[in-house]
């Protein structure tokens, strides 16, 4: 716990500052670029795609995001209990995103104040696609640790959370939510939040290396049991 909250802690205070930076700098465009683009979106919106644009932007909202997270807290818990691993970490690792994506979003917003689109009060950065990549990033990082996935499903998985953002933020910016430059930001906060999570995580996840007695797993205590050529260490999952 102690080296997660460190590592959380740190990465969380860097890409905070960082964000602020963007915020900073995305005001000086908001002219040539944000602008523009609204315009181009309004001469080309269509109410016909509207509804279902509309539709599954829902993907980032607030409720369902944590409706989805509740969900995945309940699922996890239990395939950590039939794993015999640390029950409370699906619980403690998913709410803390969720809350510290929530607050960290509200004083990025607060701080920078940079103003909204005309139709919206969609602020910076686009709490949407920040929702989607921590949230749901954070649900497939466990999902993925826990079934000890190959590769090729690592690859789709993250791909298919990438694809998500992509989407969300597209539809914010059809639909004027928000500035493009929001969800720009959106998506460069939400994927450090991402990475700083994924990262500091491991520590917690550190019990899939050990028995369910609390001692050191076989493949750590017994140098015997161990892959003997290396290039099998990377191919047989520690699981």
């Amino acid at each position: 716990m102690g080296g997660f909250v460190m590592l959380y802690g740190a990465g969380v205070f860097v890409l905070t500052a960082g964000g602020l930076a963007l915020g900073e700098l995305v005001q000086r465009v908001e002219g040539p670029v944000d602008r523009a683009v609204f315009d181009l979106m309004e001469d080309h919106y269509d109410r016909q795609w509207a509804d279902p644009v509309e539709l599954v932007g829902r993907l980032g909202n607030v409720w369902q995001t944590r409706f989805v997270a509740l969900v995945a807290i309940v699922v996890l818990t239990g395939v950590a209990l039939w794993r015999r691993e640390r029950p409370w970490v699906p619980a403690f690792l998913i709410s803390t995103s969720v809350l510290v994506q929530k607050f960290d979003q509200a004083a990025l917003a607060k701080v920078v104040d940079r103003g909204h689109p005309p139709t919206t009060l969609g602020t910076f950065p686009s709490g949407g696609c920040a929702r989607v990549l921590v949230i749901y990033g954070t649900i497939t990082f466990l999902a993925l640790a826990y079934s000890c996935a190959g590769r090729a499903v690592r690859i789709w998985s993250w791909s298919a959370i990438v694809t998500l953002a992509y989407v969300e933020g597209c539809t914010r910016t059809y639909l004027n939510k928000h500035w493009v430059t929001d969800v720009f930001g959106g998506w460069a906060v939400g994927g450090a939040m991402l990475l700083v999570t994924v990262f500091a995580a491991r520590a917690l996840l550190d019990a899939r290396r050990m028995a369910p007695d609390g001692d050191a797993s076989p493949n750590r205590s017994n140098p015997a049991s161990r892959p003997r050529h290396r290039a099998l260490a990377g191919v047989m999952p520690d699981c």
